[in-house]
């Protein structure tokens, strides 16, 4: 039987931030819940978070056991904080930090098969400069310790193994090593990784699996932060293009953790794709369109410059052109609103066509209301749709109208004053305003 250790009471100091460090989103999710999604695919018995007092009540900690670590001492104090919680049953232990969002549910699978009594990742260090405590390898190669960077020689700096800070331990061997850490570091802290050089002191199995260094990107600032969001993108991007999605520039194009993309699709560049967005199959969506909360039919065209919000929805065959907003509104099959307009908590019926300018004046300062657009209807250019108002099916509202009232089926509405046209009037002001 298997628990989870996650590990995230740190001060998040370097962040400069109130909001605590694993709760920065990234990809649209907080840090920590790109941890939790991964190590939810293990099926542990439980789960247990190690978090500051701030923390402990956050909603998104609810289904899992949490611990208040009110005086951070280490890694080896916030396991030991840990331990009561653990279920008796329980005999092995994954232990892991909440800032490592880029860990992979593949590689914590390989590590939950490991039988050793304590299995370590490693990874084979790309960067000259870095941060992480360093593998010392005993006889065949095992792990005998490992020393973290502050107190390491300058031979030990050299070494070509980092710690990725992510184990695997039998309980009773946790339960053993753990009273015998102490603090005599630089850092005056409780080392959980001195928990290696103890057991292989104890002549107990040790593994080391070998990791991506990029995977166990820890995140302690935004410059670090920032890393990892590209990091994700770019994983996210090439998982779209494989499945048979076009991204023009990919660089350019930003998803969200719950994007979907349906086949055929083609994105143009510099489009954002917020929370809650599904397209289906060969959607274009054009260059500079920001998409959040928004479901799309196939064969859909969007953009470029447009903005879909609020739940929204696009149904197939529909185009939505250049400075369009849409915000809480259904557009039916093959409607079409091609330029400069806004659309909010409106439904607009099949094959309608909304003009250029056409605005839905949904929101009275108090309430918001609906506007209904019949299938069919043609709403001319620069048309103010006073809500609450239905367009019947068939009907034409003119150019430049303002309607307040309902317009039945096929009629035609002219909401708008008289042209007054006044001969030579321009002349004789002119005429008159001259210095």
């Amino acid at each position: 039987m298997l628990s989870v250790i996650i590990l995230a009471a740190g001060n998040s100091k370097r962040m400069n931030s109130k909001l605590p460090k694993v709760l920065h989103p990234l990809g649209g999710l907080p840090i920590i819940q790109h941890v939790l999604k991964s190590t939810n695919e293990l099926n542990a018995h439980q789960t247990i978070l190690v978090t500051s007092p701030t923390l402990q009540a956050h909603p998104l900690f609810n289904n899992y056991t949490t611990i208040v670590q009110a005086e951070p001492k280490g890694s080896g104090h916030a396991v030991q904080t840990a331990l009561s919680a653990l279920d008796k049953n329980v005999q092995d232990v994954i232990i892991l930090c909440g800032d490592i969002p880029l860990i992979n549910s593949s590689t914590l699978q390989t590590l939950k098969a490991s039988t050793a009594d304590l299995t370590l990742i490693g990874m084979k260090l790309n960067k000259t400069e870095h941060a992480y405590g360093l593998v010392v390898q005993g006889t065949n190669a095992k792990p005998s310790r490992i020393v973290e960077f502050k107190d390491a020689t300058s031979e030990e700096r050299k070494l070509p193994f980092g710690n990725a800070g992510v184990y695997k331990i039998k309980v009773a061997l946790l339960q053993e090593l753990l009273p015998k850490l102490n603090n005599n570091n630089a850092a005056g802290e409780y080392y959980l990784t001195d928990l290696i050089g103890l057991a292989y002191q104890g002549n107990y199995k040790i593994e080391m699996l070998e990791g991506n260094e990029e995977e166990f990107q820890g995140i302690n600032n935004r410059v670090e932060l920032a890393e990892a969001e590209s990091v994700l993108q770019n994983r996210w991007r090439l998982e779209m293009m494989q499945a048979g999605v076009t991204l023009v520039q990919p660089e350019t194009v930003f998803l969200s953790h719950d994007t979907k993309i349906g086949k055929d699709s083609r994105v143009g560049p510099f489009v954002t794709f917020g929370l809650g967005v599904q397209l289906g199959e060969n959607v274009t969506i054009l260059s500079f369109c920001h998409l959040e909360n928004t479901t799309i039919e196939e064969s859909v065209s969007v953009g470029p410059f447009a903005h879909l919000r609020g739940n929204t929805i696009l149904e197939s065959g529909s185009s939505i052109g250049n400075f369009v907003e849409i915000k809480g509104s259904k557009i039916g099959r093959k409607a079409k609103a091609k330029h400069l307009s806004y659309i909010g908590d409106a439904e607009v019926g099949d094959k309608a066509n909304i003009g250029a300018g056409t605005v839905t004046c949904n929101y009275n300062g108090f309430v918001k209301s609906k506007t209904v657009i019949g299938a069919g209807a043609m709403i001319g250019a620069n048309t103010s749709l006073v809500a609450p108002v239905t367009i019947g099916e068939g009907g034409v509202v003119a150019a430049g109208s303002t309607v307040t009232e309902s317009v039945p089926a096929d009629a035609l509405v002219v909401a708008r004053s008289k042209q007054t046209t006044k001969p030579n009037w321009a002349i004789k002001f002119r005429e008159k305003n001259k210095k």
